[in-house]
C-alpha cells in the first residue's frame, strides 16, 4: 500500500515534467519582426491585382522570387504552399546578384546592397512585378512596399506611382492601412 501512495505522487510528477518540456514557452511562439512582415506580404497579396495579360499570373501558382539572402527572404519561405486568390504560393529563390527575374509576380529584395537594389528597380521598373523590401528608403526609392519599424511596431509604406508604372491595383482597403510616400529623386 505504501508503494501505491509513492506511485501516484511520481507520476503525477513525470506527466508534469513531460508538459513542461514539450510546451513551449510563450516567447517561443510570439512572431518575431520578418515573420510579421511575411506574413503581411501574404495578406496584402489578397488586396492586389495584377493586369489581366500578365503571363506569370495565367500560371497555376503564385511565384514570389527572392533575391538576396537576409532574414526576409529567409522568412518569406513559412509561405511556401499556402494559398492566395486560389493559387499556391511557390518561392523561388534568386542566384547573387539575380539576372533574370522572369516570372516572378512578386520580387523580395532582402538584405542587397543599395547598388544592387538599384539596378533591380530599374529592371522591373514597367514589368507586372510587386516590388517589397524592408531597406531604408525602399519606396521612396521606387519600390512598391517598404517596411518601416515606427515605435517598435512593423509597418509599411506604399508607393502608387511605382504601383501604377509596374500597373499593379491596390485595393482603397490595403491603401487606408499604408503610409503613402512618394518618390525621391
Amino acid at each position: 500500500m505504501s508503494s501505491t501512495r509513492l506511485t501516484y505522487p511520481l507520476i503525477s510528477l513525470l506527466l508534469f515534467t513531460c508538459l513542461l518540456v514539450q510546451t513551449p514557452s510563450v516567447a517561443a511562439q510570439e512572431p518575431g519582426e520578418h515573420q510579421i512582415k511575411a506574413a503581411m506580404i501574404y495578406n496584402m497579396l489578397r488586396f492586389m491585382d495584377w493586369p489581366d495579360d500578365n503571363l506569370p499570373g495565367q500560371a497555376p501558382q503564385m511565384t514570389i522570387c527572392v533575391a538576396g539572402k537576409g532574414p526576409l527572404g529567409s522568412a518569406m519561405g513559412s509561405l511556401q504552399g499556402k494559398t492566395v486568390k486560389n493559387r499556391p504560393i511557390l518561392i523561388q529563390q534568386l542566384p547573387v546578384p539575380p539576372v533574370i527575374i522572369s516570372g516572378c509576380e512578386v520580387l523580395i529584395l532582402s538584405d542587397l546592397e543599395r547598388a544592387s537594389v538599384s539596378s533591380l528597380l530599374e529592371k522591373t521598373r514597367t514589368v507586372p512585378v510587386l516590388t517589397v523590401s524592408d531597406s531604408r528608403g525602399f519606396a521612396r526609392s521606387g519600390g512598391v512596399v517598404g517596411f518601416v519599424l515606427q515605435q517598435g511596431k512593423v509597418r509599411f509604406e506604399i508607393n502608387q506611382t511605382a504601383a501604377q508604372r509596374h500597373r499593379l491595383r491596390i485595393s482603397a482597403q490595403l491603401l487606408k492601412l499604408a503610409q503613402i510616400v512618394a518618390e525621391t529623386p
